[in-house]
């Protein structure tokens, strides 16, 4: 159970860190900060990681709400509103080109990260305190 904790937490901060930077690097280009432009391909790489980072924030969700305690618990909950926000602020903001729902998208994800980040701590601590009392 530990190691797939500890993989788990790897690849989703990896992931984190991907879409928030490939997000970030758009977002530049966009608003004319850096001169580059970007294949829609880019866009959807952004899109497919973001998706996948739900999909992990989901099964951190999992692995807290099977601690049984209500600080994980509470972790992973405003993990998964946060990433929902993110999400669904990204997709309006394809479709109706708004900055202020990009920015919100943009905090939703760094509150997201934060949260994680902590919950994947506590997580790995927890399961691998439990790992040596067995």
């Amino acid at each position: 159970m530990l190691k797939s904790v500890y993989k788990l937490s790897l690849l989703t901060s990896l992931l984190l860190v991907v879409t928030f930077s490939l997000g970030l690097a758009r977002a530049l280009a966009d608003a004319g900060k850096i001169k580059v432009s970007f294949s829609d391909g880019f866009l959807y790489l952004h899109v497919t990681f973001a998706v996948i980072s739900g999909m992990l924030s989901l099964a951190l969700f999992k692995l807290a709400y099977n601690t049984g305690l209500l600080f994980p618990r509470l972790l992973a909950s405003v993990n998964l509103i946060a990433i929902g926000i993110a999400g669904i602020s990204g997709l309006t903001v394809l479709l109706m080109r708004n900055d202020l729902l990009a920015t919100l998208m943009l905090y939703s994800f760094e509150v997201s990260f934060g949260v994680s980040s902590v919950l994947i701590g506590y997580l790995y601590c927890f399961y691998r305190h439990l790992s040596e009392r067995c």
